[in-house]
């Protein structure tokens, strides 16, 4: 067994190596490997820089309607799971880093401030699934809250399909065309994986809605 633990951790390292130069490429396309491994180096000598002034998010718990009552006690008990989480998070700070690396983030602000800075990411991710998960739970009950807090995440920066995709459906099912087209320019990173899949589902709305 020995003989393949050496192969493994190679592979396993050339895949993170790729992931992270993928992460990091420019305009150009993707950079090559010594450009990465060069502006990972400088990266990691940046000293700390301040990051107090962060456009910091709170998740408005009180504004937004997280106090539903569903006829569907398991679902209820499921959001009730969602909305404790999230008024735990709600004490936390928060950032929305999607698309930006950690080597852009060591250059930004330092590379001590990476463990903060990638725990602020973390907790917007976390306080932004379980929004989701509620706004979905919730739906079917209450669509128009649903729909509040979903537009909330947008307005947020989400880059979660479903968000995307059930606020599309929604405003096709009410003819509003003028809010189904705000969703494009929101859409975070088009280039991204999920940029991408956030485009196929609302043209996919549109396709299964020609009349809209």
């Amino acid at each position: 067994m020995r003989l393949f633990t050496l192969p493994i951790v190679i592979t396993i390292l050339v895949a993170v190596l790729n992931h992270n130069i993928n992460k990091n490429k420019d305009k150009a396309g993707k950079i090559s490997v010594g450009s990465y491994l060069k502006r990972e180096e400088d990266a990691n000598s940046v000293r700390r820089k301040d990051i107090s002034n962060l456009p910091y998010i709170h998740i408005p718990i009180d504004s937004l309607p997280l106090d539903i009552t569903l006829n569907d006690g398991k679902m209820q008990s499921k959001i009730e799971k969602y909305r404790k989480e999230l008024e735990y998070l709600s004490d936390k700070q928060m950032l929305n880093l999607i698309g930006v690396s950690n080597t852009e983030l060591k250059e930004a602000y330092g590379v001590a401030n990476l463990d903060k800075l990638t725990t602020c990411d973390q907790n917007y991710s976390k306080a932004l699934s379980n929004l989701q998960w509620y706004a979905t739970a919730i739906y079917d009950e209450f669509p128009h809250e649903a729909v509040t807090i979903m537009e909330y995440m947008i307005k947020e920066g989400t880059d979660i399909s479903t968000t995307y995709e059930l606020l599309g459906r929604y405003y096709a099912s009410i003819n509003d065309r003028t809010s189904f087209d705000k969703l494009f320019p929101a859409i975070p990173d088009r280039d991204s994986i999920s940029g991408k899949t956030i485009l196929n589902k609302l043209d996919k709305i549109l396709e299964d809605n020609p009349d809209f």
